[in-house]
């Protein structure tokens, strides 16, 4: 939450701000979570509006493409943020436009190494962990790969 009330005070002026923002996801489906956010830069008030510079340093996890196993990206992205102020409000919750930000300047497709293997299509072992694996496909069996199509 930022505190409006430095703002208000001295509607127009740049204030410095530095915020750490809690993280999350955009929905139940999604796969991407937002760690923390930290956002540093500057901020004004004016006609009800919140005007934010600043750069966004965050941290963001999601499966990789081949293998499903955990990815970590940092980014640092510079970015204007308008949020409209309510008149009786004392603070402002950037949190879910600053989500919204970070997701969407980021590659929604990663990948763990460039030689990941990904997963086997008939058991869905991972071919990472197993490097020898073979699978002998039995015709009464579901495979991972009808699963998916």
């Amino acid at each position: 939450m930022l505190e409006l009330a430095r703002f208000l005070d001295s509607p127009g002026r740049r204030l410095p701000i530095d915020l750490m923002l809690p993280g999350g996801t955009l929905g139940p489906d999604d796969v991407r979570r937002v760690e923390s956010v930290r956002v540093l830069g500057e901020a004004f008030a004016q006609h009800g509006m919140l005007f934010v510079q600043a750069t966004l340093e965050a941290k963001v996890v999601q499966p990789c493409a081949r293998c499903l196993e955990p990815v970590t990206t940092e980014l640092s992205i510079v970015e204007e943020i308008e949020i409209p102020i309510a008149p009786t409000a004392e603070s402002v919750d950037m949190t879910p436009d600053v989500l919204r930000l970070v997701l969407s300047s980021h590659d929604p497709i990663v990948i763990c190494r460039p030689d990941c293997r990904g997963l086997c299509p008939v058991c869905g072992a991972d071919l990472n962990a197993e490097p020898n694996h073979t699978c002998l496909k039995d015709d009464d069996r579901t495979t991972l790969k009808d699963l998916l199509t």
